[in-house]
């Protein structure tokens, strides 16, 4: 007895056709659009919209052959010739003021002349007065002012110092050194050359920052000169691009 075979499905029993199949699983729907509802443009990738950037304006260069800036007069060369000057009126009226001081010693005499010491305040007049010139430059009266009482007080210590170096304080005692530098700061002669030399410093010092003024007043006319002269040569070159 044989067993009853099933039934042939239409699945079984139907041609298959590719193309039918193809097309039965390929469904395409048309886009949803309405009346009412703006259709949007999709943009296209490959068009790139690009925006010129801003080109920044050139700067122009200009070379202007500039002439050399003006040097600033110094003072130093005329306050140094003058402090040297000034040490002559200073010899003088010490001789002066030194007969006059020996007057009650032994009457009114220039012997001290030929004595070495009496020319060493002028040294230390000498010194100390190119010393302030050197420095003040084309400082004002006031710098000499203060610069003449630093004069008068090297020229008071120094020669009393050198006096006593030639008169042999290095050999004396302590307390024997002690009492000759007193008696040389309390010596008449001694106290008149420091003063002398301040009083010729604060005058020799007036005309020195006199000349300073007018030499301030030069620089700055001719660098003012000079600047106006930069002024108009740039002035031309860029005219001229």
């Amino acid at each position: 007895m044989t067993e009853p075979q099933p039934a042939p499905t239409p699945r079984d029993t139907a041609p298959v056709d590719d193309d039918a199949v193809v097309e039965a699983e390929i469904v395409e729907e048309p886009a949803h659009t309405s009346a009412t509802e703006p259709v949007v443009a999709t943009p296209v990738p490959d068009a790139v919209v690009t925006e010129a950037a801003p080109v920044a304006p050139q700067q122009r260069v200009v070379y202007v052959t500039a002439p050399p800036a003006p040097r600033k007069a110094g003072n130093r060369g005329f306050g140094a010739l003058l402090a040297v000057a000034s040490a002559v009126v200073y010899l003088v009226l010490l001789a002066v003021v030194f007969a006059l001081v020996s007057l009650p010693y032994g009457g009114f005499s220039f012997n001290f002349l030929a004595a070495p010491t009496f020319y060493i305040p002028v040294l230390f007049f000498v010194i100390g007065a190119v010393l302030l010139a050197l420095i003040v430059n084309r400082g004002g009266w006031a710098a000499h002012v203060l610069g003449s009482l630093l004069v008068g007080v090297l020229v008071y210590f120094g020669t009393t110092g050198l006096v006593l170096l030639t008169q042999g304080v290095i050999m004396m005692t302590p307390d024997a050194a002690a009492s000759a530098f007193r008696a040389g700061l309390s010596n008449p002669f001694v106290i008149a050359s420091g003063l002398l030399a301040r009083e010729v410093s604060l005058w020799t010092g007036a005309i020195i920052a006199r000349r300073g003024r007018t030499l301030k007043a030069r620089n700055t006319e001719a660098r003012e000169a000079w600047q106006r002269e930069v002024d108009e040569q740039r002035a031309k070159a860029e005219r001229g691009l």
